[in-house]
């Protein structure tokens, strides 16, 4: 059994390392953002024939193509790493705690913030889904069935979401919730602290760190809530994850790729000019 399982003992003092949860949080982050903007948005603008003109940390800018496949590709791309997140969640569930816990925050930010993404457009009139809407009538009625669609499957995620992060609590006790709420409160501040950061330095101006940067990394919100679910909490026979001890290389991999993602992608690519 991998030295990094051990028996779960829960105290005041936690056994579970902050830096090392905040750079899984950092490093989870950084893969739904480069999945949604870099793969989903990049790779679809590539396939239909239009030209990329910038690749930021906050959006994906292309021309010469009106295609709808465009704006929603990067939700799609989002849902596609989530569902990979589980699948992978499957083969390491006698892994150590580092790499599950990893695991299932690659779940966590990529799907809520798919899911959390249509409701925004829906309720702000902005965005990649009301790009994808853009035209259609009654405007009223598409943005009515984005919000709802969004509340149903955000909730859904939330749903699966506690079913994976099971080993991290697995009993209703003040202990173990306890527990859950400081694994997951502490890599979503992380994510909003690195979202912030490089949303800082986009070349668009300040103004995209309160409507792209920030909602993006809080669309995870729902992971600090997992705790009012009953699928965390169920007593089974789950192999219970250990604790999230100190990880120099996990620590080292998040400064790394933060660096990079705040160095290159905060002021963002240019492919070519927008004109």
């Amino acid at each position: 059994m991998p030295t990094e399982e051990k028996p779960l003992v829960i105290s005041d003092n936690s056994p579970d390392d902050a830096l090392t949860l905040a750079s899984l949080g950092i490093l989870a982050f950084v893969v739904a953002n480069v999945t949604h903007e870099g793969l989903g948005h990049g790779l679809m603008t590539l396939a239909v024939g239009a030209k990329p003109v910038m690749l930021t940390s906050c959006y994906f800018s292309s021309r010469e193509s009106l295609s709808r496949w465009i704006p929603a590709a990067g939700g799609i791309a989002n849902v596609l790493m989530g569902l990979l997140a589980v699948f992978a969640l499957r083969l390491a569930r006698m892994a150590g705690a580092h790499l599950r816990c990893f695991l299932a925050l690659v779940l966590a930010f990529n799907l809520l913030f798919a899911t959390a993404y249509p409701a925004y457009s829906g309720i702000a009139a902005f965005g990649d889904w009301a790009a994808v809407i853009s035209g259609l009538s009654p405007a009223w009625l598409w943005r009515l069935l984005l919000v709802t669609f969004s509340a149903i499957s955000y909730y859904l995620s939330l749903r699966l979401l506690a079913v994976q992060m099971h080993p991290f609590c697995g009993s209703n006790a003040p202990e173990a919730l306890t527990r859950l709420r400081r694994i997951t409160l502490i890599p979503f501040l992380a994510a909003l602290a690195a979202a912030s950061i490089a949303g800082a330095l986009n070349p668009a101006g300040w103004t995209v760190l309160f409507t792209s940067a920030l909602p993006g990394a809080a669309a995870a919100f729902g992971l600090t809530q997992l705790d009012h679910f009953s699928e965390v909490s169920a007593k089974d026979s789950t192999q219970p994850a250990g604790a999230i001890t100190r990880s120099l290389g996990w620590m080292i991999a998040a400064a790394l790729i933060l660096a990079l993602f705040v160095g290159v992608l905060g002021p963002g690519i240019r492919f070519t000019s927008a004109s």
